[in-house]
């Protein structure tokens, strides 16, 4: 019998925690259901553990693959496999929550126009701690959802809402198998950033839907984080700038957004390595391009390093997490003082 979801997990490596991610996704009441594990050539016992596994469950498939050729090779393996209509990414070090997440199955199956679906999530950090959502960096788009509750169907502003931030975790993210098959899944030349990259194409395709329960957790692990900063403000120029001329014919407004985000970037990756002037003028370019409080916070505090106002160390990981939590604070407030229900059909 054909399933009606397919859950990807490209793993490497994961001993430690891809027994938790298979269990959660066990535990999704839908049924047929699969799970697809391609091993990306770990070497830590990972490959025992999975054959372990598939051998007390028939739903999961291990997919072995002899050398580390990338997260994004490993699920486009995973999409080439999948039977069912309907896929689900999650991630080895990742959870799902299975009833939300069953819910919006049976949503998409009456929905057959929605070709991406994406929710809000939470991340646990290293200390145990549970961080609000990442689509609290993303001013516009929260800016669209307001206070709607559900699943939010993003209308035809979906490519714009998407080129202009990022407010999607791989994990838990669903989207039609004929679609990702027929985009060639996730882009094999991005490193980084292909994830976004993807869904701008997804956005361009067809229709795309949020849904605003909390349905998977993201694992912040300090040895899953990026320490190339160059490596990944190059990667999101460059999806920026694979879009950029449909956005300026159609988008104008969020083609700018795109812009200021590779200005922020940049000024990240200038801050790191301790450049501040050059970080300050690159996070007020960014505020200029796309004026809003995040950006003008960066800028603000860029600028008190300039100064000599504060000090401009660069914090530790569990630090970042408290500027990460009071930021998004800041950005809640500002919601509450500017809602915009905006387009688009709720569930």
């Amino acid at each position: 019998m054909t399933p009606k979801l397919s859950v990807i997990i490209p793993v490497r490596n994961g001993i430690k925690f891809v027994g938790q991610a298979i269990a959660s996704a066990q535990a999704v009441p839908i049924a047929p259901l699969e799970i697809l594990v391609v091993d990306d050539g770990s070497t830590d016992g990972t490959t025992e553990l999975l054959l372990g596994l598939a051998t007390e469950d028939d739903r999961i498939v291990v997919i072995r693959r002899d050398s580390d050729h990338g997260a994004s090779a490993a699920r486009n393996e995973g999409i080439a496999r999948a039977r069912a209509d309907i896929i689900c990414f999650l991630d080895a070090d990742d959870l799902l929550y299975p009833e939300p997440v069953a819910r919006r199955v049976e949503w998409l199956q009456a929905h057959p126009d929605i070709v991406l679906c994406f929710s809000k999530y939470q991340t646990m950090l290293p200390d145990g701690s549970i961080e609000p959502t990442f689509a609290s960096y993303c001013p516009r788009f929260q800016k669209f959802i307001g206070s709607r509750e559900g699943i939010v169907e993003l209308g035809d502003g979906a490519f714009g809402l998407l080129y202009s931030e990022n407010p999607i975790c791989t994990t838990g993210t669903m989207a039609r198998r004929d679609a990702l098959v027929a985009l060639d899944g996730f882009s094999r030349d991005l490193r980084q950033a292909e994830d976004w990259d993807l869904w701008i194409r997804l956005a361009r395709r067809g229709a795309v839907a949020y849904s605003t329960s909390i349905e998977a957790q993201h694992s912040a692990r300090p040895d899953s984080l990026s320490t190339n900063v160059e490596d990944r403000t190059r990667h999101i120029a460059e999806v920026a700038r694979r879009h950029r001329g449909f956005a300026l014919r159609h988008y104008p407004r969020a083609a700018f957004a795109a812009l200021s985000l590779v200005e922020i970037a940049r000024g990240e990756q200038h801050r790191q390595a301790h450049r501040n002037v050059a970080a300050c003028g690159h996070y007020l370019a960014g505020f200029l391009l796309s004026p809003n409080t995040r950006y003008g916070l960066e800028f603000a505090r860029s600028a008190a390093v300039v100064l000599g106002l504060r000090s401009g160390r660069i914090a530790s990981f569990e630090e970042r997490a408290r500027i990460i939590a009071e930021r998004q604070s800041e950005s809640a407030a500002q919601r509450s003082t500017d809602r915009n229900e905006g387009p688009g059909r709720v569930a």
